[in-house]
C-alpha cells in the first residue's frame, strides 16, 4: 500500500517539471550509428531500447531557478534503459526544486545485436550532453560551472567514464558545441556499477555524492572504492550505504524501508550545503 502511494505522489509532481523539450545530441547522426539510424526506439512498461538517436529531454523549473544543471543517466545494464523511473522521474524532482534537469538516452552496448561499445558509443553520448548542456547554458538559464550528472546503475559507470575520464574540448572545433569541456561541475552516483573507476585520480575530482544499499555488494564496494579514492585526493565527499534497500529502488518508490523511500531528500540536503539547490525543498 506504501509503494502505491509513492508511485502516486510521484506521478503528481508538480507541474513545474513537465518535459519543455526533446533535443538530439548529433543533428546530423551519432558517430558509429550510421547503419542503425531507420531502426526505430522500442519501449515497453519500464524500458526503452533501440537508442540510434541519442538525445536529452529537458525539463525546466517553472519557477525560480538555482542556476544548476543535472543531466540524469539511467540505468538498465547497457541492455535497457530504464527511462522513466530513472530518467524522467529524477529529472521531475530536480525540476520541482529549481534545478533545470535533462534526462539522457545514451546508446546501448549489450542489447542483443548492438553494434555500440560502452567506453566508445554510451560515454560519448553522456559527453556530448554535458557538452551540449555548457554549450547552451545561457539559453536555459544555468551556470556553465553549476553543471552536474546524475548515474543510476550502469548510469553510474557512464559517470565514472566521464568524471575521471578525458573530458577536454576541442577548442578549434567547426561545431562549437565540441569545443566545451565534457567534465562535470559535480556528480551523484546511485548504486553504481564498477566500469570506469581508475586506480588513481590524475587530477582532483569534483564534489560527489554517493549512495547505495549495504546488501548491494557490488555498488557498495564501487563506492567505498571512489571514497577511499577521494580521501586519497584531499577531497571530501559524501557517501551513504543503508542497510537495506538491494538494487534498483529507483527514486525510492520500490521500498518500504524509510531510509531508502526517503533517500532524495539526503541529495537535496547536500545539493543545498553544497551550493547547488536552494533551500526550498518543499516547493
Amino acid at each position: 500500500m506504501k509503494m502505491r502511494l509513492r508511485l502516486a505522489l510521484l506521478a503528481l509532481l508538480p507541474s513545474a517539471a513537465v518535459a519543455q523539450d526533446r533535443v538530439s545530441l548529433w543533428p546530423d547522426g551519432a558517430p558509429g550509428s550510421e547503419e542503425m539510424r531507420d531502426v526505430p526506439e522500442t519501449s515497453g512498461d519500464w524500458w526503452v531500447r533501440d537508442v540510434h538517436d541519442p538525445s536529452v529531454t529537458v525539463f525546466a523549473p517553472d519557477g525560480a531557478r538555482s542556476g544548476t544543471a543535472v543531466i540524469v543517466v539511467p540505468g538498465g545494464g547497457h541492455a535497457n534503459l530504464v527511462f522513466n523511473s530513472e530518467g524522467v522521474a529524477p529529472a521531475k524532482w530536480l525540476a520541482a526544486r529549481g534545478v533545470t534537469a535533462f534526462a539522457l538516452k545514451y546508446r546501448l552496448a549489450r542489447q542483443e545485436g548492438s553494434p555500440y561499445d560502452i567506453e566508445t558509443d554510451a560515454a560519448a553520448d553522456l559527453r556530448r550532453a554535458v557538452r551540449f548542456v555548457r554549450a547552451h547554458a545561457e539559453e536555459y538559464g544555468v551556470s556553465p560551472d553549476r553543471i552536474g550528472v546524475l548515474g543510476f546503475s550502469a548510469g553510474g559507470e557512464l559517470v565514472n567514464l566521464v568524471t575521471y575520464g578525458p573530458a577536454g574540448g576541442d577548442a578549434e572545433a567547426a561545431d562549437l558545441v565540441e569545443r566545451q569541456s565534457a567534465r562535470p561541475d559535480f556528480q551523484v552516483q546511485i548504486y553504481p556499477g564498477p566500469i570506469g573507476l581508475p586506480d588513481h585520480f590524475d587530477q582532483a575530482p569534483p564534489p560527489a555524492f554517493f549512495l547505495a544499499a549495504f546488501e548491494d555488494k557490488g555498488p557498495t564496494l564501487t563506492l567505498m572504492r571512489q571514497l577511499d579514492l577521494y580521501r586519497e585526493a584531499g577531497v571530501p565527499a559524501e557517501l551513504h550505504v543503508f542497510a537495506h534497500g538491494a538494487h534498483a529502488f529507483n527514486m525510492g518508490d520500490r521500498s518500504d524501508f524509510a531510509t531508502v523511500s526517503d533517500w532524495p531528500e539526503r541529495l537535496a540536503d547536500w545539493m543545498i550545503d553544497s551550493g547547488f539547490m536552494d533551500n526550498g525543498r518543499s516547493r
